[in-house]
């Protein structure tokens, strides 16, 4: 089995990708400092697949503690990277948090990964790298304009980052550019209504690309 790091592991998208992951079969690390999640989502995504993923309670921004995360799981072949710091109005009037915490933990995930033979790397972008864009509606074609926040700006600095890591390393990786997701919480256990089934197709999106892309 393929073992997957999903960081923001407890959070909103994060505890969904969880369960579709190990609905697919997949050993999952959950990985959330809890600042915005809560810990009793682990018996809900239990709840739902019978299993409860490991979980390890680490801030990101802490470098020798992500070190230290992968020096203790060396198998880990992939990572969905949802941990950030996500509002725009609290970006504008707190930047450096926004660039230490968005920057510096996408930084130190990528140096980790680099030092295997082969690595998948999913990044949780967003469509603000878009900016005010001159046509709508927006596709994936749709050139990538100045930043109207630094949340956003810390976005277009992380695609770019990946990018230049991805042209020298065996890291393959991908950039998610969407916009609000719909969702149900799961700290009840509940099941996934068809509501959310557009929102499943993603995850199947991501669950083959960890299996089969190559391509970077």
């Amino acid at each position: 089995k393929m073992k997957i790091l999903v960081t923001g592991g407890l959070g909103f998208i994060g505890s969904h990708t969880v369960v579709e992951l190990q609905n697919e079969g997949f050993d999952v690390i959950a990985i959330d400092n809890l600042s915005n999640s809560s810990i009793d989502v682990l018996d809900g995504i239990e709840r739902i697949t019978g299993k409860k993923p490991l979980f390890e309670n680490i801030d990101l921004r802490d470098k020798s503690a992500v070190q230290n995360f992968f020096s203790k799981y060396q198998d880990i072949s992939g990572v969905i990277h949802f941990a950030a710091s996500k509002a725009v109005g609290e970006s504008v009037e707190n930047p450096l948090l926004y660039y230490e915490n968005n920057i510096n933990s996408l930084v130190y995930l990528l140096q980790e990964l680099q030092k295997k033979s082969e690595a998948h790397f999913i990044f949780s972008s967003s469509c603000t790298v878009y900016g005010q864009a001159e046509k709508m509606p927006i596709t994936e074609d749709a050139s990538v304009q100045p930043a109207a926040s630094p949340y956003g700006n810390t976005k277009q600095i992380g695609e770019e980052i990946i990018t230049d890591v991805a042209k020298v390393t065996n890291i393959n990786s991908i950039l998610l550019r969407y916009f609000n997701p719909i969702l149900i919480k799961l700290i009840n256990g509940s099941k996934i209504s068809n509501s959310s089934i557009f929102i499943i197709k993603f995850f199947k999106k991501i669950i083959n690309f960890l299996i089969f892309k190559t391509i970077k």
